[in-house]
């Protein structure tokens, strides 16, 4: 069900990149420059690469819950829309790094407890996006929002588990502390 989900979402954002309007501009990136700046300086720093990622989902729910409060119209929905899909990316964005730094055994465990966190701040503040939305509003940016939701449950699953491989390795003193120094 989850995988049908971010395969339709996946393909109705491929879509709606085919309608004038419809997204800010063509190779609209979800993150600023000054994001983009920050994560590449912090490359070789697992736990501050999760934390920006952290920081910059919560700006993305706060812009969410900003345009919540703006009177309705088109462009309220589509701001809440295309930041539901900002945030979605900015949510896979830490599941990669999450994969990356954990396939080099680098030590990401306080990174991971922030997301763990972080995901049922989210979930809550999803589920108060849906309930505090008219429903003529909702129905315009519902879909990617059940994605959005989907999407923090599975990065929940997966920073516990990651956590919790994490926890065995520094046991077993096979973690990376100094990610700069690793062996490619």
């Amino acid at each position: 069900m989850k995988f049908t989900v971010r395969v339709l979402a996946g393909i109705l954002v491929a879509s709606s990149l085919a309608i004038p309007g419809w997204t800010q501009g063509k190779g609209r990136d979800p993150l600023t420059d000054a994001e983009v700046d920050q994560m590449r300086e912090a490359a070789d720093f697992p736990n501050k690469r999760l934390d920006l990622l952290v920081k910059f989902a919560r700006e993305r729910v706060f812009e969410i819950e900003s345009a919540q409060s703006e009177s309705a119209g088109t462009a309220k929905t589509k701001t809440i829309h295309d930041t539901l899909q900002d945030f979605i990316f900015i949510l896979d964005e830490i599941e990669d790094n999450i994969d990356m730094y954990g396939s080099h055994n680098a030590d990401m465990r306080k990174g991971l407890k922030l997301v763990i966190e972080a995901d049922s701040e989210w979930q809550l503040k999803l589920r108060q996006i849906k309930e505090k939305s008219p429903p003529d509003e909702l129905q315009q940016f519902s879909f990617v929002l059940i994605n959005a939701t989907d999407t923090v449950g599975d990065s929940a699953k997966m920073a516990r588990e990651t956590l919790q491989e994490q926890n065995k390795l520094a046991a077993e003193k096979k973690l990376v502390t100094d990610y700069t120094v690793r062996k490619n």
